[in-house]
C-alpha cells in the first residue's frame, strides 16, 4: 500500500506543478504543429495504459498471495 501513496502524492504533486504552470504562462506568439498535440496526446495516453498494466498486474499478485494455502508448507517444515 505504500506504493500506493507513494504514487497518489506524485500525482497530486504532478497537478498542482502544472497548475501552478498554466497560471503563470505569457501569450506566445508562435505556430504549433498539428502534429505536437497529437504526441502529447500519445505520451499521456501511453503513461496511463502503463499505470493500468502495473496496478493491473500488481492487484494479481496480491490475490494471489491471499488463495495460496500456507497448511501444506506448515506440515513440510514441521517433518524437516
Amino acid at each position: 500500500m505504500r506504493w500506493l501513496c507513494r504514487g497518489l502524492n506524485f500525482s497530486l504533486m504532478t497537478i498542482q506543478f502544472l497548475a501552478v504552470f498554466s497560471v503563470l504562462t505569457r501569450p506566445a506568439y508562435a505556430y504549433v504543429d498539428p502534429g505536437s498535440g497529437l504526441f502529447a496526446f500519445q505520451i499521456v495516453s501511453t503513461a496511463i495504459a502503463g499505470m493500468v498494466f502495473l496496478l493491473r498486474r500488481r492487484l494479481r499478485e496480491f490475490f494471489q498471495s491471499l488463495t495460496m494455502h500456507s497448511g501444506p508448507k506448515r506440515e513440510k517444515a514441521a517433518r524437516q
